[in-house]
């Protein structure tokens, strides 16, 4: 880790709809983050100033929106959101292919909470597919 990749800690609330996977994933051990996983009253939250671990969550919250198992409910699908909308308040994030995203740098100070996180969605999704134009417009 490089000084850039650190801050001070952050805390992520977990909405209680997603909370199975978290501890799915935490018994699996698919990534250090889900084990940083605590519940407090019927939330669950990650405590973290790793950028690597907000990478994580974010990209969990995008693949569960963009290509998930099985349909979505509305209470999934904005749980889902909120995720990927408390992540991208503390860090920048920039999509990684048409499904996945990284988190690239701290923000200097937080963004303020979105009411409107499908609107975050939709920006990933057109940063995609922008840069997948211009990806293959150089090659032709």
């Amino acid at each position: 880790m490089t000084e850039t990749d650190e801050q001070a800690s952050i805390e992520i609330c977990i909405p209680p709809v997603l909370a199975q996977e978290a501890e799915r994933m935490a018994s699996e051990d698919l990534h250090p983050v889900w084990t940083k996983c605590y519940k407090r009253g019927q939330h669950f939250f990650v405590t973290t100033n790793s950028l690597d671990d907000l990478s994580e969550i974010a990209d969990f919250a995008r693949v569960e929106l963009e290509e998930p198992e099985c349909p979505l409910s509305k209470q999934k699908r904005a749980a889902c959101q909120a995720l990927l909308s408390r992540t991208h308040r503390y860090a920048v994030l920039e999509p990684l292919g048409d499904i996945h995203c990284i988190a690239v740098k701290w923000r200097d100070e937080p963004l303020r909470a979105m009411k409107h996180a499908s609107r975050l969605v939709k920006q990933l999704r057109d940063q995609a597919s922008f840069l997948n134009v211009t990806i293959l417009r150089r090659h032709y």
